[in-house]
């Protein structure tokens, strides 16, 4: 009897936890499924360096990017319009954001995230950058040229 006991109180004291941090929700990224019609593009990131599936974008087609951390410290990962190179380091990360064209923050070691982006027509015979620029990180090679196709 003393074992159900047990097994009873500790699941009065958890479950309502359980509970509290499934309404929470919390803003960690996680996984989703790509929308109907986009074209899945792989980003692995490491330390320090950005591989991608696929190079070469059309606009106006929606990409599901899926981003996984092999790396062992947290990345992020940025579209950017064009190579920031060495102007970089003479920006604050508010004025990088909101020069991305999108973008996802914080990306813990191992975790796996997704961003939907669709190059606008605009786009067409551009060499974006994907890039981290956490401190330190694009210097150590967290970047990657693409192109989008005119």
């Amino acid at each position: 009897m003393r074992h159900i006991w047990n097994w009873q109180r500790w699941f009065v004291l958890l479950a309502p936890l359980a509970l509290v941090l499934a309404a929470c929700g919390g803003s960690a990224p996680t996984q989703s499924s790509a929308p109907a019609g986009a074209q899945t593009v792989a980003i692995t990131e490491r330390d320090f360096a950005i591989q991608a599936s696929l190079t070469t974008f059309r606009p106006g087609v929606p990409y599901h990017f899926v981003i996984t951390n092999q790396g062992v410290v947290a990345h992020e990962f940025m579209i950017m319009p064009h190579s920031m190179g060495s102007m970089a380091q003479h920006m604050s990360m508010d004025e990088m954001d909101h020069m991305a064209l999108a973008m996802v923050e914080n990306i813990p070691p191992g975790a796996t995230v997704t961003l939907d982006y669709t190059f606008p027509r605009s786009a067409a015979g551009s060499h974006p950058e994907f890039a981290c620029y956490l401190p330190g990180h694009y210097e150590a090679g967290m970047k990657l040229a693409v192109s989008v196709q005119g």
